[in-house]
């Protein structure tokens, strides 16, 4: 049975003031004034980076690459082409064995921005043009966040979180955006069939500023498709240049397009590989993060740096065989299969972050919201539920321990897996194959042990039952904040009233159960606070 829970209210939220971006400008300049005059009294130059100044950070997020397509992650030269500059940024910082995202590329994206689950912010599926969509204003992102801790902020490439005025990343907390709104498979459009531009809308590069219009730069074709991580990377590294004698730590937001399909290399990688379309653009997409490292070494501020390497969701099968490695599982984009939700992730912070650690801990991508607020110096919202947890003691070698032994999966506002501990708990019918995703309904929960058993392939559920109380101990705290808050609805603009799916579970059964831990809850306060024992 399938149950909803039905938020008890909406009202009253008060969300924390997003900053005008002319206040958030004045508020630079002023600190940029401020620092200008203490640096001029001290005899130090202004451009000069200063050991308790926050770190530049450096976010490269790749896209539909699976977990098994690096070299050191037992891709490269076994996949046919070999990725040194990867392999080099994992010896240099850590490597994440464990680190999970969402099931398609807009929730990701959006579980990065807000460090909250998708399902909450109305992004719960992939951005498509002409419907409603978006990331609402009301959300803070990760760049307004920094941006109000002192941060420059940019953005080069994909944005796929709203294509609208008050949706664009310049809405949001970014100085600067020069990208796409959506998946690179939009530059195939105008040659379909039947496509009508009159009806339409033909693809665009767009480029803004802060408190700009956003503007057309040119039609998103196939004819310019090869040229747009090359762009990318010019941008990233002109913006590094600037940046580095700024006197201010900038945030860098490098979201490639590669290696999402079509497969159409650049002119100086097609055929390299020897290997068909998709070996090229692999071997371009580690030439161009090289260019982007190498950037920040030449500029001088490689120690004050933290450079961060990941992927929005494995491996998309629409051109099947020809698609990227998920290594040792199965799954592919939309599936709740690890092959789908698990990716590489890499950091590197020279002096911070020892070279060569390896961690198999659960993380996931709302942690980084989080994390980045505590390096960078900036605050996490407290007037809403939120779901990314701090993981600075982990990635800085202060901890071998992750702060989270859970993660939720929702496709849409259903629950579809649950990951705890070293168990993988399905609640639907989840289909690792390359087709199209679909779901059924089960008999029984289905359970993974996912470190004996990477690929899912058996189901120790009818073992295993006893999990289901762990599990239900980490969906009933989401339970209680979607009832308090409710959710953004794709397109809305705050939360309102609304529910999601939780199979296995009529609506009467779950609200009955959140009564009890409620009621239970309420009598151990008021045992620890009243000295009153149980009779």
């Amino acid at each position: 049975m399938r149950g909803t829970v039905e938020p008890k209210h909406a009202e009253g939220i008060s969300a924390i003031p997003l900053a005008e971006p002319r206040a958030r400008s004045q508020n630079r300049q002023t600190s940029l004034i401020l620092l200008f005059v203490a640096c001029s009294l001290s005899g130090v130059p202004t451009a000069a980076h200063t050991e308790n100044q926050p770190p530049n950070i450096v976010l490269m997020l790749s896209d539909n690459l699976g977990f098994g397509e690096i070299g050191a992650y037992g891709g490269g030269e076994l996949r046919g082409v070999a990725t040194p500059r990867l392999d080099r940024l994992a010896d240099e910082g850590m490597r994440f064995t464990n680190f999970n995202v969402e099931v398609e590329c807009t929730p990701s994206r959006s579980a990065l921005m807000t460090g909250r689950l998708p399902v909450r912010s109305g992004t719960w599926r992939a951005g498509t043009p002409g419907l409603a969509g978006g990331l609402a204003p009301w959300e803070i992102t990760v760049a307004e966040m920094l941006s109000d801790a002192g941060y420059a902020t940019a953005i080069f490439g994909k944005w796929h979180l709203g294509d609208a005025p008050g949706r664009y990343p310049t809405d949001q907390g970014f100085d600067e955006w020069w990208g796409f709104p959506f998946s690179t498979n939009v530059a195939t459009y105008v040659e379909h069939v039947g496509f009508d531009a009159k009806v339409a809308k033909v693809p665009q590069l767009l480029e803004g500023r802060e408190g700009e219009p956003v503007r057309p730069v040119e039609p998103y074709t196939t004819a310019n498709r090869p040229l747009i991580d090359e762009r990318i990377a010019e941008k990233s590294v002109a913006y590094i240049r600037e940046r580095a004698s700024a006197g201010e730590p900038f945030f860098l937001f490098v979201s490639w397009s590669l290696v999402h399909h079509p497969y159409l290399p650049h002119p100086d990688f097609e055929g390299r590989s020897g290997n068909g379309a998709f070996s090229d653009v692999m071997a371009e997409h580690d030439h161009r993060v090289g260019q982007v490292v190498d950037a920040v070494a030449a500029a001088g501020i490689a120690d004050n740096t933290i450079v961060l390497y990941l992927s929005d969701n494995g491996p998309d099968a629409a051109y099947y065989p020809a698609v990227s490695s998920s290594g040792p599982f199965r799954g592919y984009l939309g599936s709740a299969y690890e092959g789908s939700i698990r990716t590489p992730m890499l950091a590197r912070w020279p002096g911070h972050i020892a070279p060569g650690r390896v961690s198999n801990e659960i993380v996931a991508l709302i942690d980084l919201f989080p994390t980045l607020a505590k390096l960078g110096g900036g605050e996490v919202p407290d007037d809403r539920a939120f779901d990314g947890l701090d993981q600075t003691a982990l990635l800085l070698g202060e901890t071998d321990t992750s702060a989270r032994e859970s993660v939720l999966f929702f496709s849409g506002r259903t629950l579809l897996a649950a990951k705890w501990r070293r168990f993988k708990i399905f609640l639907t019918g989840d289909d690792p194959a390359p087709r199209d995703r679909s779901w059924r309904r089960l008999w029984a929960p289905r359970v993974f042990n996912v470190e004996q058993d990477p690929r899912e392939e058996v189901d120790i559920g009818a073992t295993t039952l006893w999990i289901l109380e762990p599990l239900m101990k980490q969906v009933y705290p989401f339970l209680f904040s979607v009832a308090d808050e409710g959710l953004i609805l794709p397109g809305g603009d705050e939360p309102e009233p609304a529910t999601v799916e939780i199979p296995f579970q009529s609506q009467a059964e779950i609200e009955k159960s959140m009564s009890a831990i409620r009621w239970r809850i309420m009598k151990q306060k008021a045992q620890e606070l009243l000295g009153v024992g149980d009779e």
